[in-house]
């Protein structure tokens, strides 16, 4: 028992137990993202997602899934171009499903404000060659009453039938300044997803902004601050699987 003990207090033995972990982590990780880019059915995406997430060490939560799942069933009915608005691992996923799906003119446009992050979701890209999405860095710009990305939105893609902003935590007044810094490049059907919309001021300039386009604007979930923003002319997404349902809770984080 003393001697048990000993090594698990000896640091040399926590460092190679941390390098053990580390090292089944990153090969979890690359499993996972190969098999997402290799196979294009709906619960295999649903749960790769979960796995790619946990073994990055961020595992998720119920109302992480739920996004989730909206986000996946938007990007497979979508017709045409994606925004997503700051690049996260579901970059990776998105640019895979764009991959898979005949339309080449379906292809992930992703703003990055952060250059370190941005280069390596270009490296993952690369790496397990994920030709449909496009990841750009874009420093933070401060405009009259809020923060977005200093591109220009003249240099996107004509329209996006899908946008995503996930991350409005980091920047002031960031689903504001989404929809209206590309207000005049969406589809006739478009559906946008913002998360993290927590002040009643904002939520309010959302709607008023849909009610002007003839959109529907709900709060799909009060507290994770997530609204749907969807064009009338805008036709539902495929159900979501029920076999993926349960599968996003059983990753943990090995």
């Amino acid at each position: 028992m003393a001697f048990t003990g000993l090594l698990a207090e000896n640091n040399t033995m926590r460092t190679i137990r941390a390098r053990v972990a580390f090292h089944t982590r990153q090969h979890g990780f690359d499993r996972a993202a190969q098999q997402l880019v290799a196979g294009n059915d709906i619960a295999a995406t649903e749960r790769l997602a979960a796995q790619l997430f946990a073994h990055w060490g961020d595992p998720l939560q119920q109302a992480d899934e739920r996004f989730l799942r909206s986000m996946l069933a938007e990007a497979r009915a979508a017709d045409g171009a994606i925004l997503q608005c700051g690049s996260s691992l579901t970059t990776l996923i998105l640019g895979s499903i764009c991959d898979h799906d005949e339309q080449p003119k379906k292809q992930l446009w992703c703003l990055e404000a952060d250059r370190h992050w941005a280069n390596m979701m270009r490296s993952w890209l690369t790496e397990y060659r994920v030709n449909g999405a496009h990841v750009i860095h874009s420093s933070a710009k401060l405009f009259k009453n809020y923060v977005w990305y200093s591109l220009d939105p003249g240099r996107l893609a004509p329209e996006y039938h899908l946008v995503i902003c996930d991350g409005n935590r980091a920047s002031v007044r960031g689903a504001v300044a989404t929809v209206h810094r590309i207000a005049d490049r969406l589809a006739q059907r478009f559906v946008v997803l913002i998360r993290n919309v927590s002040s009643a001021a904002d939520m309010k300039e959302l709607a008023a902004w849909a009610k002007a386009r003839d959109a529907n604007c709900v709060l799909v979930d009060k507290t994770e601050g997530f609204v749907k923003i969807t064009s009338r002319h805008a036709e539902p997404p495929l159900p979501e699987s029920r076999s993926g349902a349960g599968s996003l809770k059983t990753a943990q984080n090995p």
